[in-house]
């Protein structure tokens, strides 16, 4: 295989994932207008006699929560929402955990079937009880009111779209830059723009992340001091990562664009 036909793979890859990209793009946004995380709330529950329903909304690692349960016998009507992340967890000691019942799986009389054409998926999972678990890592869950669920709810859902905007615009100066090698007289302005460019989306992505974390995203949990539990760091090397790999992308860039400069210089000299 010829190094064109490789740089065409690389271009329908970076097709493929705008499409996805897309997709996904249009139906958060088809999410948001169905009031995000509230879908079927305003369901009419008249002459209900035992209902129970939970609805959850989760993007980027935060989770809003609906329980709605309805039992007339015992006098239960009661809605709630609730908010809990995984960048806020906590560590607690082993007096003070919960304890969950757990089932050991017996691989050897286990099994599974898959069908891929035919879509059929068969599993039967044999296990036994193996007693109590600890859970030692806790999210709690911050009670919320109706209007501030519905625009946290909607917040999350936006902050999610313009994380895909962002994605789409990266991959797609990206493929104008892999679009690019496959001519002859790659090394042009053209191409040194493109890469300029998607080095300074991945260099300028941690910043935003840490605006996002620091201005953006609700931290409901600094409100509350939770008792007899330690937190846990959970912050991610992802920023780090991708400010290395930025400027690293930004040198390479620098390098093009000399080499662009150069052989513009030597076509003069000729």
């Amino acid at each position: 295989m010829n190094l064109p036909n490789k740089f065409s793979i690389l271009v329908w890859a970076c097709n493929l994932t705008l499409v996805i990209l897309a997709i996904i793009i249009v139906a958060s946004g088809y999410y948001y207008t169905l009031v995000p995380g509230l879908v079927g709330l305003d369901t009419n529950f008249e002459g209900a006699t035992k209902y129970s329903t939970r609805i959850s909304q989760n993007f980027l690692s935060d989770y809003y929560n609906f329980e709605r349960v309805i039992d007339t016998e015992k006098g239960i009507d009661t809605e709630g929402y609730y908010f809990a992340s995984l960048r806020n967890l906590y560590k607690v000691p082993i007096s003070d955990s919960v304890m969950v019942d757990v089932s050991k799986i017996n691989s050897e009389l286990s099994s599974s079937e898959i069908k891929l054409m035919g879509l059929q998926v068969k599993n039967l999972t044999v296990s036994k009880s193996a007693g109590k678990l600890p859970v030692r890592l806790i999210a709690p869950a911050i009670p919320l009111s109706r209007n501030e669920y519905k625009s946290m709810a909607q917040l999350n859902v936006v902050s999610f779209i313009l994380l895909g905007v962002y994605t789409f615009a990266f991959v797609w100066f990206l493929r104008k830059f892999v679009s690019g090698l496959r001519k002859p007289d790659f090394f042009n302005r053209a191409n040194s723009r493109y890469l300029y460019i998607t080095a300074s989306l991945v260099t300028i992505a941690p910043f935003l992340m840490w605006g996002w974390i620091s201005w953006v995203r609700p931290d409901l949990h600094s409100e509350f001091l939770i008792e007899n539990a330690e937190a846990v760091n959970a912050s991610s090397s992802l920023p780090a990562a991708l400010l290395i790999f930025g400027v690293i992308l930004l040198a390479i860039a620098w390098c093009f664009d000399q080499g662009v400069k150069l052989q513009k210089e030597q076509e003069l000299t000729i």
